[in-house]
Protein backbone atom coordinates (compact mmCIF):
# COMPACT_ATOMS: atom_id res chain seq x y z
CA UNK A 1 0.00 0.00 0.00
CA UNK A 2 1.37 3.51 -0.91
CA UNK A 3 0.50 5.82 1.70
CA UNK A 4 -1.06 9.06 0.89
CA UNK A 5 0.54 12.16 2.17
CA UNK A 6 -2.29 13.96 4.41
CA UNK A 7 -2.08 17.66 5.89
CA UNK A 8 -4.64 18.47 8.72
CA UNK A 9 -5.99 21.17 10.59
CA UNK A 10 -7.17 21.07 13.61
CA UNK A 11 -5.33 19.57 17.01
CA UNK A 12 -7.62 19.52 19.81
CA UNK A 13 -8.83 16.40 21.63
CA UNK A 14 -10.52 14.77 18.89
CA UNK A 15 -7.80 15.77 16.46
CA UNK A 16 -5.12 14.41 18.28
CA UNK A 17 -7.02 11.15 18.42
CA UNK A 18 -7.34 11.30 14.62
CA UNK A 19 -3.42 12.60 14.09
CA UNK A 20 -2.44 9.32 16.02
CA UNK A 21 -4.15 6.78 13.86
CA UNK A 22 -2.98 9.04 10.56
CA UNK A 23 0.31 8.29 11.62
CA UNK A 24 0.12 4.76 10.77
CA UNK A 25 -1.79 4.53 7.92
CA UNK A 26 -0.51 7.51 5.88
CA UNK A 27 2.03 10.11 5.63
CA UNK A 28 1.23 13.53 7.26
CA UNK A 29 2.79 16.55 5.60
CA UNK A 30 1.95 19.02 8.41
CA UNK A 31 -0.26 19.45 11.00
CA UNK A 32 -2.19 23.24 11.70
CA UNK A 33 -4.21 24.74 14.44
CA UNK A 34 -7.46 26.32 13.36
CA UNK A 35 -6.20 30.05 13.65
CA UNK A 36 -2.94 29.22 11.09
CA UNK A 37 -2.92 30.56 7.81
CA UNK A 38 -3.36 27.42 6.14
CA UNK A 39 -4.37 28.74 2.42
CA UNK A 40 -0.12 28.34 1.82
CA UNK A 41 -0.79 24.76 2.29
CA UNK A 42 -1.83 23.23 -0.52
CA UNK A 43 1.27 21.30 -2.39
CA UNK A 44 1.85 17.83 -1.84
CA UNK A 45 -1.21 16.34 -0.82
CA UNK A 46 -3.68 13.93 -1.24
CA UNK A 47 -6.38 15.12 1.41
CA UNK A 48 -6.82 17.77 4.15
CA UNK A 49 -8.40 16.73 7.33
CA UNK A 50 -10.77 19.42 8.87
CA UNK A 51 -10.88 19.00 12.58
CA UNK A 52 -11.18 22.97 13.39
CA UNK A 53 -14.52 24.16 15.69
CA UNK A 54 -17.87 23.78 13.72
CA UNK A 55 -18.33 26.90 12.90
CA UNK A 56 -14.69 27.10 10.77
CA UNK A 57 -15.63 24.33 8.56
CA UNK A 58 -17.40 26.06 5.51
CA UNK A 59 -14.67 28.37 5.29
CA UNK A 60 -11.44 25.69 5.70
CA UNK A 61 -13.66 22.49 3.32
CA UNK A 62 -14.36 25.59 0.85
CA UNK A 63 -10.84 26.86 0.04
CA UNK A 64 -9.46 22.97 -0.22
CA UNK A 65 -12.32 21.34 -2.55
CA UNK A 66 -11.59 24.94 -4.63
CA UNK A 67 -7.83 23.39 -4.43
CA UNK A 68 -9.27 20.36 -5.88
CA UNK A 69 -7.80 18.68 -2.77
CA UNK A 70 -9.88 15.98 -1.02
CA UNK A 71 -11.49 16.91 2.15
CA UNK A 72 -12.23 14.90 5.24
CA UNK A 73 -14.55 17.37 7.93
CA UNK A 74 -15.32 16.70 11.22
CA UNK A 75 -19.41 17.09 11.91
CA UNK A 76 -20.97 18.74 11.00
CA UNK A 77 -20.01 19.60 7.49
CA UNK A 78 -21.75 23.62 7.81
CA UNK A 79 -23.75 24.59 10.90
CA UNK A 80 -26.05 25.95 8.11
CA UNK A 81 -27.60 23.66 5.39
CA UNK A 82 -27.54 26.22 2.48
CA UNK A 83 -23.55 25.79 3.23
CA UNK A 84 -23.32 22.41 3.55
CA UNK A 85 -25.22 21.86 0.09
CA UNK A 86 -23.04 24.05 -1.55
CA UNK A 87 -19.68 22.24 -0.59
CA UNK A 88 -21.09 19.20 -2.12
CA UNK A 89 -22.15 20.25 -5.21
CA UNK A 90 -18.36 21.99 -4.98
CA UNK A 91 -16.63 18.55 -4.33
CA UNK A 92 -18.86 17.51 -7.42
CA UNK A 93 -18.17 20.03 -9.53
CA UNK A 94 -14.22 19.56 -8.89
CA UNK A 95 -14.23 15.90 -9.14
CA UNK A 96 -12.74 15.97 -5.73
CA UNK A 97 -13.94 13.73 -2.68
CA UNK A 98 -15.52 14.91 0.47
CA UNK A 99 -16.40 12.99 3.27
CA UNK A 100 -18.21 13.69 6.93
CA UNK A 101 -17.57 11.90 10.11
CA UNK A 102 -19.43 9.26 10.29
CA UNK A 103 -17.77 7.14 12.80
CA UNK A 104 -20.10 4.79 14.30
CA UNK A 105 -21.77 2.95 10.74
CA UNK A 106 -17.66 1.27 11.77
CA UNK A 107 -18.71 -0.57 14.65
CA UNK A 108 -20.06 -3.25 12.70
CA UNK A 109 -23.52 -2.76 14.98
CA UNK A 110 -26.73 -3.88 13.65
CA UNK A 111 -30.13 -1.90 14.47
CA UNK A 112 -33.52 -3.74 15.11
CA UNK A 113 -35.92 -0.85 14.62
CA UNK A 114 -39.21 -1.44 16.42
CA UNK A 115 -42.81 -0.66 14.55
CA UNK A 116 -43.80 1.40 17.08
CA UNK A 117 -41.31 3.01 20.13
CA UNK A 118 -37.57 3.31 19.74
CA UNK A 119 -35.13 4.43 22.43
CA UNK A 120 -32.04 6.13 21.69
CA UNK A 121 -30.06 6.37 24.79
CA UNK A 122 -26.71 8.37 25.60
CA UNK A 123 -25.43 8.98 28.80
CA UNK A 124 -22.01 10.07 30.12
CA UNK A 125 -19.90 12.70 32.04
CA UNK A 126 -19.32 15.10 29.86
CA UNK A 127 -18.32 19.36 30.16
CA UNK A 128 -20.03 20.04 27.33
CA UNK A 129 -23.56 22.11 27.11
CA UNK A 130 -27.49 21.00 25.81
CA UNK A 131 -26.33 23.49 22.88
CA UNK A 132 -24.11 21.13 21.07
CA UNK A 133 -25.66 17.96 22.42
CA UNK A 134 -27.66 17.80 18.98
CA UNK A 135 -24.20 18.44 17.23
CA UNK A 136 -22.04 16.38 19.35
CA UNK A 137 -24.07 13.15 20.01
CA UNK A 138 -27.71 13.09 18.40
CA UNK A 139 -25.82 13.78 14.70
CA UNK A 140 -24.33 10.31 15.03
CA UNK A 141 -27.95 8.78 15.67
CA UNK A 142 -29.17 10.24 12.77
CA UNK A 143 -27.34 8.96 10.46
CA UNK A 144 -27.34 5.56 12.09
CA UNK A 145 -31.04 5.64 11.68
CA UNK A 146 -30.68 7.59 7.71
CA UNK A 147 -33.13 4.63 6.79
CA UNK A 148 -36.06 5.57 8.64
CA UNK A 149 -36.26 9.36 9.28
CA UNK A 150 -36.04 11.57 6.88
CA UNK A 151 -37.98 15.35 7.19
CA UNK A 152 -40.57 14.34 4.51
CA UNK A 153 -41.47 11.40 6.85
CA UNK A 154 -42.01 13.57 10.14
CA UNK A 155 -45.40 14.18 11.79
CA UNK A 156 -44.26 16.12 15.03
CA UNK A 157 -41.06 16.73 17.13
CA UNK A 158 -42.03 16.73 20.45
CA UNK A 159 -39.90 18.26 23.80
CA UNK A 160 -39.88 16.27 26.73
CA UNK A 161 -37.20 17.44 28.83
CA UNK A 162 -34.33 19.48 28.88
CA UNK A 163 -31.42 21.62 30.66
CA UNK A 164 -27.55 22.55 30.66
CA UNK A 165 -26.87 19.02 30.68
CA UNK A 166 -29.84 16.87 29.45
CA UNK A 167 -31.68 16.67 26.67
CA UNK A 168 -34.94 14.56 25.53
CA UNK A 169 -37.56 14.63 22.34
CA UNK A 170 -39.49 12.26 20.58
CA UNK A 171 -39.63 12.39 16.80
CA UNK A 172 -42.60 10.96 15.33
CA UNK A 173 -43.29 9.76 11.66
CA UNK A 174 -46.37 9.95 10.09
CA UNK A 175 -47.21 6.12 10.07
CA UNK A 176 -47.09 6.45 14.20
CA UNK A 177 -43.59 5.48 14.87
CA UNK A 178 -41.37 6.64 17.71
CA UNK A 179 -38.13 7.84 17.98
CA UNK A 180 -37.20 8.77 21.62
CA UNK A 181 -34.21 10.63 22.01
CA UNK A 182 -32.56 11.00 25.31
CA UNK A 183 -29.09 12.15 26.20
CA UNK A 184 -27.84 13.23 29.66
CA UNK A 185 -24.12 14.55 30.15
CA UNK A 186 -24.15 14.48 33.79
CA UNK A 187 -24.55 10.62 34.07
CA UNK A 188 -21.95 7.51 34.23
CA UNK A 189 -21.54 4.90 33.15
CA UNK A 190 -21.25 5.96 29.99
CA UNK A 191 -23.55 4.30 27.24
CA UNK A 192 -25.06 4.87 24.00
CA UNK A 193 -27.77 2.03 23.15
CA UNK A 194 -30.70 1.88 19.96
CA UNK A 195 -33.02 -0.25 21.27
CA UNK A 196 -31.02 -3.12 22.81
CA UNK A 197 -27.92 -2.34 20.42
CA UNK A 198 -24.89 -1.25 22.41
CA UNK A 199 -22.53 0.99 20.39
CA UNK A 200 -20.29 1.33 23.74
CA UNK A 201 -19.69 -1.68 23.12
CA UNK A 202 -16.85 -2.63 20.43
CA UNK A 203 -13.91 -5.40 19.83
CA UNK A 204 -12.58 -2.91 16.68
CA UNK A 205 -11.07 0.36 16.00
CA UNK A 206 -13.58 2.21 14.52
CA UNK A 207 -11.15 5.43 13.55
CA UNK A 208 -8.82 3.35 12.25
CA UNK A 209 -11.36 1.29 9.93
CA UNK A 210 -13.20 4.88 8.60
CA UNK A 211 -10.01 6.38 8.01
CA UNK A 212 -8.08 3.54 5.97
CA UNK A 213 -12.06 3.35 4.01
CA UNK A 214 -11.96 7.23 3.02
CA UNK A 215 -7.73 6.83 2.16
CA UNK A 216 -7.84 3.80 0.70
CA UNK A 217 -11.07 1.45 0.11
CA UNK A 218 -12.25 2.11 -3.53
CA UNK A 219 -16.25 0.70 -2.62
CA UNK A 220 -16.72 3.65 -0.15
CA UNK A 221 -20.11 5.31 -1.09
CA UNK A 222 -18.98 9.50 -0.51
CA UNK A 223 -22.59 9.81 -2.11
CA UNK A 224 -24.04 8.39 0.36
CA UNK A 225 -22.06 9.89 3.03
CA UNK A 226 -22.81 13.48 1.84
CA UNK A 227 -26.56 12.51 1.74
CA UNK A 228 -26.09 11.50 5.39
CA UNK A 229 -24.51 14.35 6.52
CA UNK A 230 -27.25 16.93 4.76
CA UNK A 231 -30.37 14.73 6.42
CA UNK A 232 -28.28 14.98 10.00
CA UNK A 233 -28.14 19.33 9.09
CA UNK A 234 -31.62 19.35 8.31
CA UNK A 235 -33.02 17.02 11.25
CA UNK A 236 -30.63 18.65 13.61
CA UNK A 237 -32.08 22.85 12.39
CA UNK A 238 -35.81 20.92 12.94
CA UNK A 239 -35.45 19.69 16.02
CA UNK A 240 -33.51 22.88 17.34
CA UNK A 241 -36.80 24.73 16.09
CA UNK A 242 -39.06 22.64 18.38
CA UNK A 243 -37.52 22.60 21.21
Amino acid sequence: MIKKNVGVIGYGKWGKTIVDELCKISNIQFILRSKDDYKNYTNKVDWIFVLTPNNTHYSITKFFLKKKINVFCEKPLSLKITEAKKLVTLSNSNNVKLYINDIENFKNKKIKVNKLINHIIRTKKDDITSNSLLYRLAYHDFYLLSKYIYLDKIKLIKSKKINKKKLNFEIILKNNQVFNFYYDINRNPAEHIINKTKFHIYNINPIKKMLMSILYKSHTSFKKNNQDALNCIKLITKVKNNI
